[in-house]
């Protein structure tokens, strides 16, 4: 009799193992899926050269050329996804995506760009914001992956020495490009006022730009404010 008992904890411990393993490596090809896909993406950054010349080669006095930053090709993405609007890169934790605009702040939560079901969702801009980034408040949200993609290692400028080294956000516009400068990081109830967009005249350009994900806490967001430090067309 006990050892049928034995049997039958064996049999159902097995059963729980192999549907929790399942469950795992559900969740983990869902997050592969969705950055794949976002990986196949970065086709469409065009790299211009480096005009920047070897320090050893650089005459004295002469001033040190800007940066060459690439350019996005929005054709390309508007033939997969009509509703693009920007391409954002944070590169001190590796953020590298399209920004899109739905009619409502709820269906990029649960779709990847190409339009499949995912968790991972989006990066998109609030559906309250004209999708030129002219108005005094720019919002944009991503989720907090575990997996360390999307919006989730807005974390680690919880660090304010991390901060003052890695605070650059590029902003890659049809017509535009924003760079921006990282000046606060905290965390905030889901009704903060930093969510309100008023409706307004064109401004031209943002006074601020807000990134946004959630946090450990159910109520609570976590945000990354910017100002633009450097515009150009």
């Amino acid at each position: 009799m006990g050892r049928n008992k034995e049997y039958v904890l064996l049999v159902i411990l097995g059963v729980i193992f192999l549907a929790a393993g399942g469950y795992l490596f559900g969740i983990w090809e869902e997050y592969h899926e969705a950055e794949t896909g976002y990986q196949g993406l970065k086709k469409y950054i065009i790299e211009k050269p480096d005009m920047r010349k070897d320090p050893e080669e650089k005459p004295e006095n002469q001033e040190e050329p800007e940066e060459s930053l690439p350019e996005i090709d929005f054709d390309g993405l508007r033939a997969i996804n009509g509703d693009v609007v920007a391409w954002i890169q944070i590169p001190g934790i590796g953020v590298d995506y399209p920004v899109v605009q739905g009619k409502d702040n709820e269906h990029y939560l649960h779709y990847t760009f190409d339009g499949k079901a995912n968790k991972a969702g989006s990066i998109f801009l609030d559906c309250r914001n004209r999708a030129d980034f002219t108005d005094s408040k720019v919002i944009l949200y991503g989720h907090n992956m575990k997996d360390g993609s999307m919006f989730s290692n807005l974390k680690k400028y919880w660090d304010s020495d991390f901060r003052k080294e890695q605070g650059r956000v590029i902003i890659y516009l049809p017509r535009k490009v924003l760079e921006c400068e990282v000046v606060e990081y905290r965390q905030v109830s889901m009704k903060d006022v930093v969510y309100e967009v008023k409706k307004e005249d064109e401004v031209g350009i943002p006074e601020q730009i807000v990134l946004s994900t959630c946090s450990s806490s159910s109520d609570k967001r976590l945000i990354l404010k910017c100002i633009i430090v450097r515009y150009t067309i």
